[in-house]
């Protein structure tokens, strides 16, 4: 057994004592196989042959006997590995989980949700199916074998010598194939995760592929992925089912010198015909478990293969950890640095030394309550830039500070409660509204919940809601509005009251009427706040006290609203090209 197997069979440990007892039940179910040769033989020797009549009422009770013992065997051990087995999935889904909670944000631009979300749900069945099903397999039906070729040794040792050595040997292909259906399982099921992903992407973006009339396209898309996984699996069944025939012909060859050399052997009067059936019997029940044992080989071969893509998961290490000793970040207005701080994202291995710097060398200082607008063209950094202060990436070179400490000697829970980060689409759980403002500060009380949501302009359309707080928002939070969303994500915000807050184009998609009251609450929420903020609206900008102008992930400009628009650079000729609709439509809404 190698570490692999082990690491898989460590899943049994907190289930050892039930497995045990399923073991045994196992073990006795598969001895009783033995039985039945010999019982036959009575009936065949004793009533029949010697016309012992005191044996019509002996032997159907200890075939009733045998038959209740078997069958309470046979229930324990289905019911214990039942149990066992759903156990298993429920702690590697748990475990899955819980390391994709704390996975970087990197681990996820390499992996889509559908790959992980198979891992999840299909894998861990596979590896439920290699734990129970297989080990009982093989515990179960090596027992019966063992069983029927000790009683066929004893019945007639010749051929039950002959059969010990004939029959084994059908293993031997089952293994070949097994390896082959090893490999292909892994195949077919990164190929699921493919193919989930694709369903995934499609049911996500359901509108625009509406809107697009992208429909046939899609579901190209689907059915060469779903074809693709069913000719992969198809490939590994027929591995898989080439076991089968192979056991019938070797055991077919056996049979037939069996017979061949029994039957003279009776006719000869050399052994009774009770001897020679119940050997046949015995036989005949070993095919059964041989062929049952070449499909549990296949069975654990798929569930190895998914236990490596589960391991390779467990296995993650994330980007962004917690240091040796963290230290706690206080609650209060800070200041904020970053020092010649340089990123870029690694999507694949290798690709990092050839990606371009997303930010290059930044410096810049924002002063603790000091409010900062990042503007700049798309794809100049400005997301980027901010995703940093949370720690959701590292740079690669220089630090980001807040007090003069480096970011990453705090620890990550104090640093990521220090900073709330209010997005263009907030995304809200399929829960309550209540409960997603409650995200914010789970251990606030419903009044503070009703303050928070009264200052962000929720309150107000909330009331109007079926059953107001505790109304399900749905899926994303589709059932509301985009303002309406908006606002409940402020109001999360508010509640969490973090001494640094980054709005990242928190308007941008929203109608005037939803602009206004989303930045009313805004306002609100920035008071006493270091604040930074990606913005798209004229207003914003003016009352930032700093304006930061990014290109191509360099800070090319840094100064007031009017000291940039005199300068005639950068900030200039984007106020031109970007905001100046903005500043028109702004002055129609003041009038």
């Amino acid at each position: 057994m190698n570490a692999h197997h082990r690491r898989l069979f460590s899943f049994l440990k907190p289930y050892r004592r039930r497995f045990i007892f399923a073991l045994l039940a196992m073990a006795g179910y598969g001895a009783t196989d033995g039985a039945v040769p010999l019982l036959i033989r009575r009936i065949l020797d004793d009533i029949f042959g010697a016309q012992d009549r005191s044996m019509l009422t002996v032997l159907p009770a200890i075939l009733v006997a045998f038959a209740i013992v078997r069958g309470a065997l046979g229930f324990t051990q289905t019911y214990l590995m039942a149990g066992i087995g759903l156990g298993i999935v429920r702690d590697l889904r748990n475990q899955i989980h819980e390391r994709l909670l704390v996975l970087s944000q990197t681990f996820f631009d390499r992996n889509p949700s559908g790959t992980l979300i198979s891992r999840v749900t299909n894998d861990t069945l596979q590896v439920r199916q290699a734990l129970t099903d297989s080990v009982s397999a093989f515990l179960r039906d090596t027992v019966r074998v063992i069983a029927l070729l000790c009683t066929a040794i004893y019945l007639d040792p010749v051929l039950g010598l002959f059969a010990f050595v004939v029959f084994p040997l059908g293993i031997l292909p089952v293994l070949k194939f097994g390896k082959r259906v090893r490999k292909l399982s892994r195949v077919g099921q990164d190929r699921f995760g493919g193919l989930t992903s694709v369903l995934n992407e499609n049911i996500s973006g359901h509108t625009v592929i509406q809107s697009f009339s992208l429909e046939d396209r899609a579901a190209e898309r689907f059915r060469s992925e779903n074809d693709s996984l069913t000719k992969t699996f198809i490939r590994a069944e027929k591995y898989g089912a080439l076991s089968g025939p192979t056991n019938e012909i070797l055991a077919s060859l056996a049979m037939s010198a069996v017979i061949l050399y029994g039957g003279y052997s009776v006719l000869s009067g050399v052994r009774t015909q009770g001897d020679f059936i119940a050997f046949m019997t015995a036989m005949f029940l070993l095919y059964e478990p041989l062929k049952k044992l070449g499909r549990a080989n296949t069975t654990f071969q798929t569930g190895l293969a998914a236990s490596e893509r589960i391991f390779e998961l467990l296995d993650q290490v994330p980007d962004v950890t917690d240091p040796v000793s963290p230290r706690e970040l206080p609650r209060k207005p800070a200041a904020v640095e970053y020092r010649n701080v340089s990123f870029r994202y690694g999507l694949r291995s290798g690709e990092e030394q050839e990606a371009a710097w997303a930010i290059e060398n930044l410096s810049l200082s924002v002063r603790a309550g000091e409010t900062i607008a990042i503007v700049g063209m798309s794809g100049g950094g400005k997301s980027t830039f901010v995703k940093l202060l949370p720690r959701f990436y590292d740079p690669q070179l220089g630090e980001v500070l807040i007090d003069g400490v480096d970011i990453r000697e705090y620890s990550l829970s104090s640093l990521r409660s220090a900073v709330s980060v209010v997005t263009q689409h907030p995304f809200l759980f399929h829960d309550t509204v209540a409960e997603n403002i409650l995200q914010g500060r789970p251990s606030a009380t419903m009044e503070e919940v009703v303050t928070a949501a009264k200052a962000a302009h929720v309150h107000e359309f909330v009331e109007k809601l079926p059953l107001g707080y505790d109304t399900v928002v749905g899926e994303q939070g589709m059932s509301l509005s985009g303002g309406e969303r908006a606002r409940v994500a402020i109001a999360r915000a508010i509640l969490k009251d973090s001494p640094i807050l980054v709005l990242d184009e928190a308007t941008a998609s929203l109608d005037s009427k939803s602009e206004m009251l989303v930045q009313d609450a805004i306002d609100r929420l920035m008071e006493g706040r270091t604040v930074f903020v990606i913005a798209h609206r004229l207003a914003t900008i003016r009352r930032a006290s700093r304006i930061a102008v990014l290109s191509r992930g360099r800070l090319v400009e840094l100064g007031t609203h009017q000291e940039l628009l005199e300068r005639g650079g950068e900030y200039a000729k984007l106020h031109t090209l970007q905001f100046q609709d903005t500043a028109v439509r702004e002055e129609r809404v003041s009038i």
